[in-house]
C-alpha cells in the first residue's frame, strides 16, 4: 500500500509544480530548460544555459584563500592563464589524480576566486573539438557543467553530472547512471 501511495503523491507533486507559474529571466523569456530536463529522459543541453557576454579582460591572479587552493596553486595559476573557457568568466582546470582520474575547479578569470564542483574526482575530460567553444564538458557560452565518473565495472559503465554553474554555486541539474561499452572515456555531448 504505502508503494501506491507514494506513487499517488509523487503523480501529485508532478501535477502541482507543472500548474505554478513558470518563472521569467530578466530578457523576458521563459526557464523551462530545468524542467524539461526533469521531465524528459534528455540530458540538459548547453544551448539551454546560456551567458549574456563572455569577459574579453585581463585573467586575475588565483587568490589561494583555502588550504585546498594552496595545494594545488600552480595547476590552478597555470591552467586558468589561459583564460574563459566556461560560462562567461570562468576557467575550469582539471589535473590527474591517478589513472584516469582528474581534479576540477572552476576560476573566476575576473576575481581569481576558486570554487570546487561537488564531487572529488571525475574522469579526464576528453579532449576539445578543433573548436574550443565546442569542448564536450563546458562551454565558454554557457553555464553548464558536465562532469563523468568511470565506475570500472567492466561494461563501461559510468555516472554523468550536469551541474548549472550559477551564482558561483553549483546546482546538480540530473545524474544518470549510463553504459558506455565502446569507450571508457568521457562522453561525447
Amino acid at each position: 500500500m504505502l508503494r501506491g501511495g507514494a506513487l499517488i503523491l509523487f503523480a501529485l507533486a508532478t501535477l502541482a509544480a507543472d500548474a505554478l507559474p513558470q518563472k521569467r529571466t530578466r530578457t523576458g523569456r521563459r526557464t523551462v530548460a530545468v524542467a524539461r530536463a526533469a521531465k524528459t529522459s534528455e540530458p540538459p543541453r548547453f544551448g539551454d544555459y546560456p551567458v549574456k557576454e563572455i569577459y574579453g579582460g585581463r585573467v586575475a591572479p588565483v587568490v589561494l584563500d583555502s588550504k585546498r587552493a594552496r595545494m594545488f596553486r600552480s595547476r590552478l595559476r597555470e591552467d586558468s592563464r589561459q583564460g574563459v573557457n566556461f560560462a562567461g568568466h570562468y576557467a575550469v582546470v582539471f589535473w590527474g589524480c591517478g589513472t584516469g582520474c582528474a581534479q576540477v575547479a572552476v576560476v573566476d578569470a575576473r576575481t581569481g576566486k576558486v570554487y570546487w564542483p561537488p564531487v572529488d574526482y571525475v574522469d579526464i575530460p576528453g579532449p576539445p573539438d578543433e573548436d574550443p567553444a565546442r569542448h564536450p564538458n563546458f562551454r565558454p557560452d554557457s553555464k553548464l557543467l558536465v562532469l563523468t565518473r568511470n565506475r570500472y565495472d567492466g561494461r563501461g559503465g559510468r555516472t554523468t553530472y550536469y551541474y548549472l554553474f550559477d551564482k558561483n554555486r553549483f546546482r546538480l541539474l540530473r545524474r544518470a547512471e549510463e553504459t558506455h561499452p565502446d569507450s571508457e572515456s568521457s562522453p561525447e555531448q
